[in-house]
Parts: structure tokens; sequence; C-alpha cells
């Protein structure tokens, strides 16, 4: 099993105090305070309304952007709707679709063809749009830096309006009205909008209370986009789960059919890890169009044929996915040896699955990893990071060596010429050797706080719960307990394995998923635990969910 490098946040004084005057258990506020939630902010994030939610108009541009779009509809005017081919993109015209059908003559959609016409706005696109007579371009999910596309556009009388989340560059897009929170000048409180989420804040400025109907796409979109579940995200995150369990769009029920998934039953796990890839899935394998027309159709059966497709190109996905990732491991296999890295490529590899690849070779080898398709002398990668790694710092030093790169911390894309190849290689395991710690290498767990047995009881298990749902910004709480003793044997259980722990005074259940760490707990006297808190609905009594554990005298 690989070890994990525990860091364990210290529940602290201040944690303590503000604990006594909000009347609330002091790891329960320290897991708050852990994930930047401020006091005042402790019962709305608790306690999320929907009411709640922030005026659209505190958007940059956004009272610009209304206008203009009400004045094509009053004059008919061509606007034609531009997204990104992943869910995200997909969902945000989905979600623009509530008001665009309703103008038939004046809106249609395009997705661009990942292989074909690649990530965002392209020149190719805008000059088909001024053949077909259109005067307003809104895009969804892209554009931010869309500088030359955007001044193209201005040239052929063609107004843009961006709706998008991504990181801003240094020049100034000329776009006629650009809404992004992460803008420098933007008023708007929340600034971790997924673009689904802003589509939802165009339609919400334009119909009002209408668009709360849509609120079950805005939940696709959140957890497939990995956005931080906190804010006004959680907002929508909760109101828009209840609503996906009961709703009545075709294309969800026909998604969670396809997918064997009870509706009323569907949480962040199935969005996440069963219909999200299968909406990814056209874009990777085919065209991200076929994913859009599957939310836009009123076809039942068209619906049907689509989501049957998606399941397909899924299938077609994970097995294109399989294969690179065995040519790709063969060609490490011998070359791994003290590498720093994983740099491996191919002729040919599908673009589409070449981060999902590097992702799993990073975990499997705890390196820094990059997947490189060639075509002829032209080669795209993906690259991911572990552990401490930062791979934009990483790839700055050996810009010289890149046509382009880009991204952040953990995932980056790069663009080469197969001549640079070796040199990339070599550059990337010198920097690594030089600048980076071996601790670096090693996957990081971030703890809570350390726990005392005789401090849980089931009022803290319950204000645990209150958390949910959990994601990305808001993890599931996660706790450590030191020198703890086995009272019970490990037994089998439908689900894995079960064993009961105590600290002398008090017991509790825990349950383990893992053979790895059943070894180690059948071995050890004296433990050490990483566990999630969970209640025992039955005998409503909390127990320990066992994510991590150690020897009790090993060196973390």
């Amino acid at each position: 099993m690989k070890r994990r490098l525990w860091k364990v946040k210290q529940l602290s004084l201040k944690v303590k105090e503000i604990a006594a005057k909000k009347n609330m258990p002091a790891y329960l506020v320290q897991v708050l305070i852990n994930r930047s939630i401020k006091p005042d902010d402790f019962n709305s994030f608790l306690n999320p309304d929907i009411k709640n939610l922030h005026s659209p108009f505190l958007l940059p541009d956004m009272e610009r952007a209304v206008k203009r779009i009400e004045k094509a509809v009053s004059n008919k005017e061509k606007v034609l709707i531009f997204g990104d081919y992943d869910v995200d993109g997909v969902t945000s015209l989905a979600i623009f679709n509530h008001f665009a059908q309703k103008f038939p003559d004046v809106f249609s959609f395009y997705i661009p063809h990942r292989i074909k016409e690649g990530y965002g706005l392209n020149s190719e696109a805008i000059l088909a749009a001024k053949e077909e007579g259109v005067s307003l371009l809104i895009t969804f999910d892209c554009g931010s830096n869309a500088y030359v596309e955007v001044s193209l556009a201005n040239s052929l009388n063609i107004d843009t309006i961006v709706v998008d989340h991504h990181t801003l560059g240094d020049q100034t897009l000329p776009a006629y009205a650009f809404i992004n929170p992460q803008r420098e000048e933007s008023k708007y409180p929340f600034k971790y909008l997924s673009s689904g989420a802003l589509s939802f804040k165009v339609l919400q400025a334009l119909s009002g209370s209408e668009a709360y109907q849509a609120l079950d796409l805005v939940v696709l979109s959140l957890v497939c986009d990995i956005s931080p579940l906190i804010g006004e995200n959680r907002l929508l995150l909760k109101e828009g789960l209840s609503l996906i369990k009961k709703s009545s769009r075709m294309a969800i029920k026909a998604l969670c059919k396809v997918a064997k998934i009870k509706q009323a039953n569907i949480d962040i796990f199935h969005i996440g890890y069963i219909i999200g890839p299968r909406i990814n899935a056209s874009g990777r394998v085919a065209h991200g169009q076929q994913s859009l027309d599957l939310f836009l159709s009123q076809d039942p059966k068209q619906v049907e044929s689509l989501a049957n497709q998606l399941g397909e190109y899924n299938i077609l996905r994970r097995n294109i996915e399989s294969q690179i990732l065995k040519e790709a491991e063969q060609k490490i296999q011998d070359s791994l040896g003290s590498s720093n890295s994983i740099v491996v490529s191919g002729d040919g590899w599908h673009p589409g699955v070449l981060g999902i690849v590097a992702s799993r070779l990073a975990v499997k080898y705890s390196r820094p990893s990059f997947v490189i398709s060639f075509d002829k002398e032209k080669g795209v990668g993906s690259g991911r990071s572990v552990g401490g790694l930062h791979l934009i710092e990483i790839l700055d030093k050996c810009a010289d060596s890149l046509i382009s790169y880009g991204g952040h911390k953990k995932a980056a894309g790069v663009h080469i010429n197969r001549q640079g190849l070796e040199v990339f290689k070599e550059k990337i395991n010198s920097i690594i050797e030089e600048d980076v710690k071996p601790k670096d290498f090693i996957p990081i767990l971030d703890i809570d706080t350390e726990i005392n047995f005789d401090d849980i009881d089931i009022n803290l298990a319950e204000g645990i719960e209150m958390l949910k749902p959990y994601g990305e910004g808001n993890s599931k709480p996660l706790f450590v307990s030191y020198g703890l003793s086995k009272k019970s044997p490990i037994k089998k259980i439908r689900y894995g394995y079960s064993l009961w722990l105590t600290n002398g005074k008090k017991t509790f259940e825990g349950l383990v998923s893992s053979k790895d760490l059943v070894e180690i707990l059948e071995y050890g006297s004296q433990l050490d635990i990483v566990f999630s808190l969970a209640t025992n609905t039955y005998h409503n009594i909390p127990r320990l969910e066992i994510k991590d554990c150690r020897l009790a005298d090993s060196l973390n």
C-alpha cells in the first residue's frame, strides 16, 4: 500500500472560543474554518437557502448583455450560441435554451469539434457565422482570452457577449459584454461559479424565477466541472440536487435509464462518475454536438437514441483509454528507473483521453506524468501532478522546449515538436531533481483535526452530516485518533469489513473497504486511524469510516 503523508490541522484556542460563542461542537467549527467559512457565514453554509442568491446584475456587464439580447430578439437578428464540448459547456447552452427556445428563428447553437477545431472560439466558426448572417455571438465556457477571435468578430460587425469563468490573461477583451466574476473590476460577491451557473445567472436576469427550472442542469455543471461547492455554488447545488431527483427533463430520465440509476436516488457520485462521463464521451471520441442535442431535443425517441449512443461512446472511450494506458505502460517500464517524471508519447493516440491516462499514470507511479500524442512532427499532450508539485511552475522553467503550454497546479496541456521531446524529458527531470523535495511526491491526506474518542457523540456526527453534499472545496471531513486498540476481530460484511475500536473508555465500530488497510488492522495491536464520521441510523450512534491507518509506533 502506498504511503500517504498525514497533514493534520490543530484545534486552536480561537476555534474553541468561536465554538463556545456559537454553541457548536469545536470539531465542527474547525471543519468549517478549514473550508474558509467565516463564523458569520456558518448558518448560511449549514442551512443554505435559495432565497439568498445574489442578484445576477451584480455581475460585470450583465445589464448591458441583457439589453443586447433583448434587442436581438426584438429585431429578429440571428444569434449564435457557442459553447465548449464538455459537460459545463453543454449544460450552459442547454440552460440558456430555456430562454432561446421561445425564439427558434433567432437563436442557433454551436459546439466545436474537439479534434478538428480544438477548444474555444475559433476564426473558422466566426467566418461561417458571418456567412449565415449572424450579428450577435454569445460564448459560454470559453472566450475569456479569445482576443484575436473577438477582434475578428468585431471587424465583421458581429457583437460578442462572453460568458465565462476561466482565469483572465493580461489583455483587455474587446467584447461587447464580458460576464466573468474573475474580472478585477467585478463586484460580484462570489468568484467561483461554473459556466453553467453563470448561464443560469443570465437566464435569471432574462426571465426571473423561471430560471429555477434549469437548476437540475446547473448541478451537472457544478459537479462535473469540479467547482468548489461553497458559497453560492452550495445554494445552487443543494436546491438542484433536490430538483434533479424529480426532474421531468427527458434527457435526465433517459441518462438515468441507460445508466440503470434510480432517478429518485441520484447523488453527486452518480453525476460525477456515471452521468458526467457519458455526456463528456461524445466530445472525447465523436462530436460534443450530440450531447447538446440530447438536452435540446423534444423528441422522446431521439432522446432515448442519443442517451444510448452516449453510453456506447463512453464504452468506446474506456476502450481507447485502456489501450493507450497499456501501450504507455509498456513504454515506461524499462525507462522508469530513478526518473523523477513520466513523459510518454505515441503516434496517433486519441487526444480526447490523454488527460485521463496521464492521471492514471500519476496515481500509479506517484510521479508527475505527461502523455503526448504525435501527428507527424507536432505533438499535443496532457500532464497531471502528484503531491505538492506545481506543474505550471515546472513548465515555466522548460518553456523553451515547448511550443505552448497552459493549465494550473494539478493539470496542464502542452504542444511540442517531436524534435524537442528528448530535451523536454531531460529538462523536466533535471528541474524536479534540483527543486523538488522527496516528500513532495508523497500523496497528501488533509486531515481536519485530531479527535479524542471521548469527544465523539451523536450530536457531533449529526452536525457533520449537515455539511453534505460533499465535493470540491467541501471534502468529507477527516479526523485522526491515535493509540487505539481493537475490541473485536475484523469480520467480513456485505460492503467490506467491520471491527470495533476503543481508547479504553469509548468504543466505536469502524468500517473498512480497503484490503490493504485490513492487513494493517489485523497485524497491529495499537493503531492510529484516519476516518470520517457517519451515523448508524438503526442504533442512532456514530460509527467510523476508516480511510487510512498505521501502527501506533510508526513514523508519519
